[in-house]
């Protein structure tokens, strides 16, 4: 079946470039209202952060309403490292280097 075939459910799992509410709302709202979507691209034009804030919680509260999206579980990165290594650091956007070795990384 193709990616964009009709469908009654669809499960996303991305993994998200950057920390950011916007981007998992936006990746979020598919065929959801125009009030979630509208609130959705306003948050991106906002003045300062506290209006930001206050409109990402608005557009989630749409988003929640509107019932197009169900989360399944909480978000979550994982890292599978050999206990042989002592200086290991979390990647906490959850990007490997050896990404750009293949250009098949979909």
């Amino acid at each position: 079946m193709a990616i964009d075939a009709p469908a009654d459910l669809r499960l996303v799992d991305r993994v998200a470039p950057y920390d950011s509410a916007r981007w998992y709302l936006a990746t979020a709202c598919r065929d959801c209202s125009l009030e979630a979507m509208t609130l959705i691209a306003a948050v991106r034009d906002a003045d300062n952060l506290p209006e930001r804030a206050q409109l990402l919680a608005t557009a989630d509260a749409a988003l929640t309403a509107d019932v197009a999206f169900v989360p399944l579980a909480r978000p979550w990165r994982w890292s599978l490292v050999a206990s042989r290594l002592r200086a290991f650091q979390a990647n906490a956007r959850a990007v490997h280097p050896l990404n750009h070795l293949r250009t098949d990384t979909r």
